[in-house]
């Protein structure tokens, strides 16, 4: 798997967060479902793993870039 899907995969977790908190509520006037703060956590958690695990696999697997490089800030 390229290390551009890994980040994609987590992108895709956040935007289906921010898609189901807008869905329940785009004005900010009416109560948030409890399991959706729930779900929203448990995106963020996977969206920061797959992101702080992309850069190890790209290095792993020789397949870095400069730009990738710049963006990856661990070891």
């Amino acid at each position: 798997m390229a290390p551009n899907t890994v980040t994609l995969i987590g992108f895709v977790f956040m935007a289906a967060s921010y898609g189901a908190m807008l869905f329940y509520d785009s004005t900010f006037t009416k109560d948030i479902p409890h399991w959706l703060f729930i779900f929203a956590s448990i995106c963020q958690f996977i969206y920061q793993t797959l992101d702080a695990v992309d850069g190890k696999h790209a290095r792993t697997t020789k397949a870095s870039s400069p730009l990738g490089q710049l963006f990856d800030h661990g070891n």
